[in-house]
């Protein structure tokens, strides 16, 4: 009974780990063959991450061959967050603000995504995406 009791003990303190932080930069390209997004035909390129209850989750996304759009979605496959321009993020094609930034607060620990995204169907191109979780104040 022992052993049982010491190995449950165990068992609950690995599957209680929250994810460390991240600090991920990702070069992509937003192309023919990408996943499209249903509710307007437009491409993206999905990136899985982790964070844990109140983490703040941070993405930038930017391009100068196109509008970049971001979404963040939950383990249930819903969008929680989403951007299309963000003036903080400096111009893109042609001068206008065209590059995205999501700032939001993990309702929950588990599974994320954020879909690499163009605002729309049919625009290609290569972008940049950062994605960093920090943890909350304590």
């Amino acid at each position: 009974m022992r052993t049982i009791s010491f190995f449950a003990l165990v068992f609950a303190l690995v599957g209680c780990s929250k994810p460390e932080p991240i600090n991920e930069t990702h070069t992509g390209s937003i192309a023919t063959g990408d996943s499209v997004l249903q509710t307007d035909n437009s491409l993206y390129d999905a990136y899985p991450f982790k964070a844990a209850e109140g983490m703040t989750i941070t993405a930038t996304m930017t391009s100068t061959e196109f509008d970049t759009y971001l979404h963040l979605i939950d383990s249930q496959g819903n969008q929680i967050a989403q951007n299309d321009d963000d003036a903080t993020m400096g111009a893109g094609p042609g001068g206008a603000q065209t590059n995205s930034k999501i700032v939001f607060t993990a309702p929950s620990t588990g599974d994320y995504q954020i879909y690499a995204n163009a605002f729309r169907a049919g625009e290609t191109g290569n972008y940049t995406l950062t994605i960093t979780t920090t943890a909350a104040a304590q």
